[in-house]
C-alpha cells in the first residue's frame, strides 16, 4: 500500500517506524506515542498503524487515538480523509464530531456515521450545511433513521435536497424517540437496553399493538436501541471491532480522471478547444455534489468552467478551494456574470484583498455588493478613481465616492 506520507503530515524521521519491516518494538513503542511527534503528525502515524499486521501494535495505535486529548482542535480542512474516518470511528465527541461535518476533506462514510449518532442540535447542523448535503445526500437518510431528528429540520433537509433534484427515496417509518428532536436518554447503570426498553412500554399500547396486528412496540423500541446503541461505535463491547467497515485505502482524489486533476491536463485544455469541451462534457454529467468535490480538487481549467456553474454552492466551492492563483482569483473578481455571492466571498478574503488587482476588479464590477465596494474606493489611486467615476456601470453612490476623493488626492 502506497501511503501519501505528505497528506499524511508524517514527518520523514518517523516513516521508517511505520515501514511493516520495521522491529516491532519500535513500531509499538510509535504505536504508544514514545516518540515527540506533533500533535497533526501523531494523527497520521497512528492511522497508520491501525493497519499494522501485528495485532498489539493495531491495539496500541487504537488506544492512543482514543486517548488523544481534544483531537478537535487539531483536525482542519487539510486533515487527510482516512484519518477522520479513524477518529469518528473509535471516538464519539460531541465536540470532534461537529468539527468533522465542516471539514470538505470528511469522506461520505465519516459523516453518515456521525450523522446517525448525532444529538438535535448536530442534526439542525448537519441540515443547514448545504455543501455537505449536496456532496453527501445520504446524509438524509442517515438523520431520518436518528431519533434526535425532529421531523422539522429533517423536512428542511429534504426540501432543499428536492430542490436540487438529488433527495434519496426514504423508508416510510422513522425510528421513534421519547422526545422528538431530543437524544436517546442514557440507560441506568447496569441496566441492558432490553430492559430499559421494556420499562418505558405503554401496556395499554402493547396491546393495542396486538389487536390490530401491527409489530409489538417492545420489539420496535429494542431494534431502534440496537441500532443506535452509541457503544456499537466507540467500540465498548470486546467482541466488537472498532473500525469494521474501516477501509485502509488512502486515495482521496474522488476517482475523477487526471484530465480533471493534473495541471498539465489545464494547459492543453487552454491551448486545444476539443479538449476544452471534453471536459465541460464530462463535467456537466456530474451531480451538484460530486462538482464541489471536484472544485476543491480539479485544475484551473476544471475551476474556470465551475465557477460558472448555475448551482451557486459548486461555484461557492471553487472560491473556498484554497487553490486559486492571483490571476485567476482578479479575474473572477472582475467578472460580471458572476453572483454577488460569489463576490462577497472574494472581498471577505483578506489575503486576496491585499492584492490592488483584486480590488480595482472588484469595485469596477457592477454586481459587487456595495458593502465591499465602498470599503475598497478609499484605497485606490489616482488614475483608478478617475476611471471608476467615468465607469456609467458601477451604481452613483460608488462612483459619485471616486469622484470626491479623485478631486481631494488632485488637490
Amino acid at each position: 500500500m502506497d501511503l501519501p506520507y505528505d497528506k499524511l503530515g508524517i514527518p520523514d524521521t518517523l516513516r521508517k517506524n511505520l515501514d511493516p519491516a520495521a522491529p516491532k518494538p519500535l513500531r509499538l513503542a510509535t504505536a504508544k506515542g514514545a516518540f515527540p511527534v506533533p500533535p497533526e503528525a501523531e494523527l497520521g502515524v497512528l492511522t497508520v498503524l491501525l493497519a499494522d499486521s501485528d495485532p498489539e501494535v493495531r491495539d496500541a495505535a487504537i488506544q492512543s487515538l482514543k486517548a488523544l486529548p481534544r483531537p478537535e482542535t487539531v483536525v482542519n480542512q487539510r486533515t487527510h480523509a482516512k484519518i477522520l474516518e479513524a477518529l469518528a470511528s473509535l471516538r464519539t465527541d460531541r465536540a470532534l464530531d461537529e468539527r468533522i461535518v465542516f471539514i470538505r476533506n470528511a469522506n461520505d462514510r465519516t459523516v453518515l456515521m456521525i450523522a446517525q449518532r448525532a444529538d438535535g442540535a448536530l442534526c439542525e447542523i448537519i441540515a443547514d450545511n448545504h455543501e455537505r448535503l449536496l456532496m453527501s445526500p445520504e446524509l438524509l437518510v442517515s438523520l431520518h433513521q436518528n431519533p434526535a431528528c425532529s421531523d422539522a429540520v429533517l423536512e428542511r433537509a429534504a426540501a432543499f435536497l428536492r430542490m436540487q433534484r438529488c433527495a434519496p427515496s426514504l423508508p416510510e417509518e422513522r425510528p421513534r424517540a421519547g422526545a422528538q428532536g431530543s437524544p436517546r436518554p442514557a440507560a441506568a447503570p447496569n441496566a441492558t437496553p432490553v430492559a430499559a426498553a421494556t420499562n418505558a412500554l405503554d401496556l395499554e399500547a402493547e396491546i393495542e399493538a396486538a389487536l390490530s396486528g401491527q409489530m409489538s412496540p417492545m420489539l420496535l423500541e429494542r431494534q431502534k436501541l440496537e441500532m443506535f446503541d452509541l457503544d456499537r461505535f466507540d467500540g465498548a463491547a470486546k467482541d466488537q471491532n472498532p473500525l469494521e467497515g474501516f477501509r485502509f485505502d488512502f486515495k482521496d482524489d474522488g476517482d475523477f480522471a487526471s484530465i480533471l486533476l493534473d495541471e498539465a491536463g489545464s494547459d492543453s485544455a487552454e491551448a486545444d478547444p476539443e479538449v476544452k469541451g471534453k471536459l465541460s462534457k464530462l463535467i456537466a454529467a456530474m451531480s451538484p455534489g460530486k462538482k464541489i468535490k471536484l472544485a476543491y480538487l480539479g485544475n484551473k481549467e476544471v475551476r474556470s468552467i465551475l465557477i460558472r456553474d448555475r448551482n451557486k454552492q459548486v461555484a461557492l466551492a471553487v472560491v473556498k478551494s484554497g487553490r486559486l492563483s492571483d490571476a485567476e482569483v482578479a479575474n473572477y473578481a472582475g467578472n460580471r456574470n458572476l453572483e454577488g455571492e460569489i463576490l462577497r466571498e472574494i472581498g471577505a478574503n483578506r489575503e486576496w484583498l491585499r492584492k490592488y488587482p483584486v480590488k480595482v476588479a472588484l469595485v469596477n464590477n457592477p454586481r459587487c455588493p456595495p458593502s465591499i465596494a465602498v470599503g475598497l474606493v478609499n484605497q485606490l489611486q489616482f488614475k483608478d478613481l478617475s476611471s471608476l467615476s467615468r465607469n456609467r456601470n458601477v451604481s452613483s453612490v460608488i462612483s459619485g465616492m471616486a469622484l470626491k476623493m479623485g478631486k481631494n488626492k488632485e488637490r
